[in-house]
């Protein structure tokens, strides 16, 4: 998201946010807590409440910032992806502010020190040895070679992912590159940021892809203002509708995620997109759009895989075993 629309949404919003002078933050103070008060997963409640934060953050102009999490007992590995665009994000805009996490529980803790978060807070590393975590990595959006690389290595090198054939693998991999090639294309945000985690108990392997750049609805609304073209009532439902970009006329591609998302209704996964007050979730073959009071200034992509699913899947040209 540019500064101009991000500034646009903080002040259309700030009313809401912080409906009271009572509860507003205090300007330029040595230190400020802001308390976390809820767990953090993968839903609708939580992606709200991150891009909550994210507005509250961003009211604070302080020396010290103390992000409180005393009262949260769970945040999903993948989710940090998410956090760490939101300090970096801060932190480029208030270079002298510093930013702590006090009274984290202490699995959370743990988990930040196994997936490589904890270089974002001085914690000593710990090796995960049951290779349940996709590690924290920010890439510039020149590193699309290392981000493939990354994605093969950590997701469809393992050996629990499901049965596919290497075309089939190939044209996901295609996919999630295409999500990662976006940021380049359609944003000005120059960081692109990953985490995951393989959750046993639901035998879902959960992926983030975060960016701060301008939201979908933004550029669609951009394009159809180009091109004269009537803005649709839900540009993230647009985009991500096969056929659909906002690149120039004759150039291909668009948000890249159409294969993927027959993969995961098929493969009975997640989906999970948001951007500004536009979300998008996909769970099998059930679908959802819903808005949200905050919007979030960028975009996030969460892609789960069942794990348990034991098919086997083949593009259509593939003999003799048609199942994709």
């Amino acid at each position: 998201m540019n500064e101009k629309e991000f500034e646009e949404q903080l002040q259309a919003l700030s009313k809401r946010v912080l409906p009271n002078k009572s509860s507003a933050p205090k300007m330029q103070t040595d230190e400020y807590t802001l308390e976390i008060s809820n767990n953090i997963n993968t839903s609708y409640g939580s992606h709200s409440r991150l891009s909550e934060l994210y507005i509250q953050l961003f009211r604070i102009q302080s020396y010290v910032i103390y992000l409180d999490f005393s009262k949260v007992t769970f945040i999903a590995a993948n989710q940090f992806a998410v956090l760490g665009c939101i300090l970096d994000t801060y932190r480029a805009k208030y270079p002298n502010t510093t930013i702590y996490f006090s009274n984290l529980n202490r699995k959370i803790k743990e988990t930040i020190r196994k997936n490589g978060f904890n270089s974002h807070l001085g914690f000593e590393k710990l090796p995960d040895i049951y290779n349940t975590t996709i590690p924290y990595t920010i890439f510039d959006i020149n590193e699309i070679t290392e981000f493939e690389k990354y994605i093969i290595l950590r997701i469809f090198s393992r050996q629990d992912i499901p049965n596919m054939s290497e075309l089939v693998k190939s044209k996901i991999i295609d996919n999630i590159l295409e999500i990662f090639n976006n940021v380049k294309e359609h944003t000005h945000s120059k960081k692109v940021y990953t985490c995951g985690q393989y959750f046993p108990t639901s035998s879902l392997l959960y992926f983030t892809i975060v960016d701060s750049g301008e939201t979908i609805p933004y550029n669609v609304s951009t394009y159809c203002d180009k091109n004269c073209i009537e803005l649709p009532q839900k540009p993230l439902e647009w985009a991500i509708a096969a056929g659909n970009t906002t690149r120039e006329v004759n150039t291909p591609g668009g948000l890249g995620l159409s294969l993927l998302r027959d993969f995961i209704e098929l493969n009975e996964g997640r989906l999970y997109i948001v951007s500004g007050c536009e979300t998008y979730e996909q769970v099998g073959k059930k679908n959802r759009h819903r808005y949200m009071e905050h919007p979030f200034s960028g975009t996030i992509v969460t892609v789960a895989f069942n794990l348990l699913d034991e098919s086997i899947y083949r593009m259509q040209s593939e003999l003799p075993e048609i199942v994709f």
